[in-house]
Parts: C-alpha cells; sequence; structure tokens
C-alpha cells in the first residue's frame, strides 16, 4: 500500500470517530477543572437549547446525563434551572433502574453457578460493578454473557429454569438470547465481537479474567482491564452504538481505573484478534482529542505491524465506518476529505479484496466471484440510499 493510500485509509477509519462537539461534551464529562469548563463552554454555545437536547436523547446523549451532572457539580460548569431539571431526573431514573437491573444481574447469575456453567460478564454488566464510581454512571440496556460454544445450551436451559424465556438472538452471534420479566434481555454469546473477522470467544477471555461478586453472588468472571479496553474499542469500530460515545467514557475509566492496562499484552492481544487498523485509529483518537494516558507511539506501532493480509484488514476495518455511519450527529460539520481521496474509498468499496469476498460470503465457489464483483455497485447504492434516507429522518 503506498504512502496515498496510506493516507486515504487513515481519513476513511476516522469516519467513525466523535465529531467536534462530541469531543467538547466527553471533555466536559472526563476532564477536571479548567479544561472541563473550556469544554463545556465550546459545547453548549450562547444558543444551544440543551435541555431539549438531553431530554429528547438526541445522539443518544441521554445515556450520559448522570455523569454530566456529576461533572457540573464537580467543576462548577454553568448550567440553567431547566437542564438541571433534565439531568437530575435521568439521573434519578437510572438510579432506580440500576437497582432493578442488579436484581436480575444476581439472579441470572445465581442460576448460572448453580448449574455449573461457566461463563464471563462483558460490557456494561460488569464495567458498572467493577471500574465506573457508581452502577448508575454506565448505562446498560442488556446482560451479555460470553460462554464456551459448548455450554450454550445448558445455560439456556437453567436460565429457562430459572423462568427466563427465549427470544430472538442478535443477528451477529449464534448463541442464545433470553428476556426476563421485565424484558430485559440476556445474551448468552460465543464470540466477542460483532464481526467474526475479529477473534475473540471465551477461551480468549477467560485465562485473563478476573474473579469478583455482585453483592455476595459469585465468583463471577470478567475480562481484565486490557481485554476489556480492547473489547470497547473493537465494539465500537464495527457497531453503531458508538455515536452513544459510551465506549470513550468506558476507555477512559478503564485507562484510568485501579487495575492497569498492560500495553505490552493491549498490543499483543490486538494483533491475535487482528483489529490493528481500527483499534490504533480509536487509540489515536483518546491521545489526540480527550488527551488519554495510553502510549502516544502505540497507534503507530499497531498499524506499522499488519503483514500481508493489509487488503484483507483495510476491508474489514472499512466495513465497520459504514455500519450505521450516519449515526453521529456532526457528521455534515466534518471536513470533507479530497475528491481524489473520495474516489480511492469508493473503489476499495466497489472492489474489495477477493479475501473480503470469500470471507464476507462464506468462502463461495470460484465461477461465482466474479458475479458477487458485478453486484457491488448495487449494494453499495443501497446503502448509501438507506443512509441518507435515515439522516434525512433523524433531521425531521
Amino acid at each position: 500500500m503506498g504512502a496515498t493510500d496510506e493516507i486515504v485509509l487513515a481519513g476513511a477509519l476516522r469516519g467513525m470517530l466523535p465529531g467536534p462537539d462530541e469531543t467538547h461534551l466527553l471533555r466536559a464529562i472526563l476532564h477536571r477543572g479548567h479544561s472541563a469548563r473550556m469544554a463545556w463552554d465550546a459545547f453548549r454555545g450562547p444558543e444551544r437549547d440543551l435541555p431539549g437536547l438531553f431530554r429528547t436523547d438526541t445522539g443518544n446523549r441521554k445515556r450520559l446525563g448522570p455523569l454530566l451532572l456529576a461533572s457540573i457539580r464537580e467543576n462548577a460548569l454553568e448550567a440553567d434551572p431547566a437542564l438541571l431539571t433534565v439531568l437530575k431526573t435521568a439521573t434519578l431514573r437510572e438510579d432506580l433502574r440500576v437497582d432493578a437491573y442488579r436484581h436480575i444481574a444476581r439472579h441470572v447469575y445465581r442460576a448460572l453457578l448453580d448449574a455449573s456453567v461457566p461463563f464471563v460478564v462483558l460490557r456494561g454488566a460488569a464495567l458498572m460493578e467493577t471500574v465506573y464510581a457508581q452502577p448508575s454512571f454506565r448505562h446498560s440496556h442488556d446482560i451479555d454473557l460470553l460462554l464456551p460454544h459448548d455450554a450454550i445450551e445448558a445455560a439456556a436451559a437453567a436460565l429457562r429454569a430459572a423462568g427466563l424465556v427465549d427470544a430472538a438472538p442478535p443477528a451477529w452471534d449464534h448463541g442464545r438470547a433470553l428476556r426476563h420479566a421485565t424484558e430485559l434481555p440476556v445474551l448468552l454469546l460465543r464470540r466477542v465481537f460483532r464481526i467474526p473477522f475479529y477473534r475473540g470467544d471465551h477461551a480468549d477471555v477467560a485465562p485473563n479474567g478476573r474473579s469478583w461478586a455482585l453483592d455476595g453472588v459469585g465468583p463471577l468472571m470478567r475480562p481484565d482491564a486490557t481485554d476489556a479496553l480492547l473489547q470497547a474499542l473493537v465494539r465500537a469500530s464495527s457497531s453503531g452504538g458508538r455515536a452513544s460515545l459510551v465506549w470513550a467514557v468506558d476507555a477512559w475509566t478503564l485507562v484510568h481505573g485501579n487495575e492497569s492496562v498492560d500495553w505490552p499484552a493491549f498490543e499483543d492481544r490486538a494483533r491475535v484478534a487482528r483489529a490493528e487498523l481500527p483499534v490504533a485509529t480509536l487509540l489515536e483518537y483518546l491521545v489526540r482529542e480527550l488527551e488519554a494516558p495510553v502510549p502516544a507511539d502505540l497507534p503507530d506501532r499497531l498499524t506499522a505491524s499488519v503483514d500481508g493480509t493489509r487488503g484483507m484488514r483495510r476491508d474489514v476495518a472499512l466495513s465497520g465506518v459504514r455500519r450505521a455511519r450516519g449515526d453521529h450527529p456532526d457528521l455534515e460539520r466534518r471536513a470533507p476529505m479530497p475528491v481524489a481521496h473520495r474516489w480511492t474509498r469508493l473503489r476499495w468499496e466497489l472492489f474489495p479484496s477477493r479475501e473480503y469476498l470469500a470471507w464476507a460470503h462464506d468462502d463461495p465457489p470460484a465461477p461465482l466471484v466474479p458475479l458477487l464483483y458485478l453486484s457491488r455497485p448495487f449494494t453499495v447504492l443501497i446503502d448509501r440510499v438507506r443512509w441518507r434516507l435515515g439522516r434525512a429522518l433523524r433531521r425531521r
């Protein structure tokens, strides 16, 4: 890949990063003192309807309400009474929700422990209890559990016996999904990441796990801080959920947590997961825009380490960028790519590597590959139309 292609790829991957307003909000929440106040002043602007912005959940900012309220109090940020009322209401609602969520989580964990089913508690369910200062600071709308492939059915049976019922599993995983009577989903996952190209299953995560307990229910297993950070970044690179900005708060909280991130191990695990390119882009954002304590040369080392399968790595990473690409409120405010760069990116989208097509279509017979290339323009066109319609609806 030439120097120009490297520049184009770097610019394309930045399409999954928060925009300027989102970055100001993150800094106002995560930083302290003068830095937080400067970011807050830049975010709120002179004529912005902040109560309406957080009340209507524009850009998924409502999930950050409890954290923002805590920052307003700690950093003496200026906020009008109407905004404070909205944030206090959101915080109270989240406190009540957390109590119900934790009650259900204990019920689920106890049922699986009694059935001697091995599992690792992932994402919000683990982070809210073990990393955040208060559980209500980390919203979680389901309980994600990672299991060995051969334990999925036993776990589902144990949860049915505990009163949960079957639900439709997530499209990106062939595990099982159940739901509590309150409609809270419980996902029994075979792999960590939405894009199966990125490696990560129970055998990869459990050996590095940490033991913990929830109000006496345990021992439970969660990822260590190094794995949890990697999971947050890879998930953000391949999910529309990155628009909520929770991934950035997770990453910031993990690198500032009581449990240190093992950076050499993180680098090795990112390579094993084959996620060097998107992880490098997100780490660069954390360093450059949020001033997170991440080794400054780590993004470059990860990018430089990608081997001869770079075309495949590139195409998978770009497919993650395209997922829900209209979800960022500040998308239109970003500096557009030069025309030549946009043509290069379009060429990659229309004519991805043969390895990527084989992977994306479950290794089709060789005679079908030319037909797949011929169908790419129609697939891309449909995707663009869907994206523009979604953006128009959000504007309305």
